[in-house]
């Protein structure tokens, strides 16, 4: 399967770029149809917070991953070097 960009790093960050813009819009058109009040207001804030907390947990999720990546391949080429070939 293909993606429409060379480096996966660009189609996650794009992605995370849509998933920033898209949720707010649909949240704040859905409050428009909400009648004034407490309500809507609770509703808006638990909304933006639902949203920022995802977007903060998948970046964090994205750092530990491309961190323990490295890091794993740092270990496996010195894991490597310590090898000796007997013939």
């Amino acid at each position: 399967m293909a993606t429409s960009t060379k480096n996966h790093d660009d189609f996650i960050y794009g992605a995370l770029g849509a998933i920033a813009t898209i949720p707010p819009i649909l949240l704040a058109v859905a409050a428009s149809s909400m009648p004034e009040g407490l309500e809507r207001g609770q509703f808006i804030v638990h909304g933006c917070g639902v949203i920022l907390a995802f977007l903060a947990s998948a970046l964090v999720l994205r750092v530990a991953y491309t961190l323990g990546f490295r890091k794993a391949l740092k270990m496996a080429a010195s894991v490597e070097s310590n090898y000796t070939v007997i013939a």
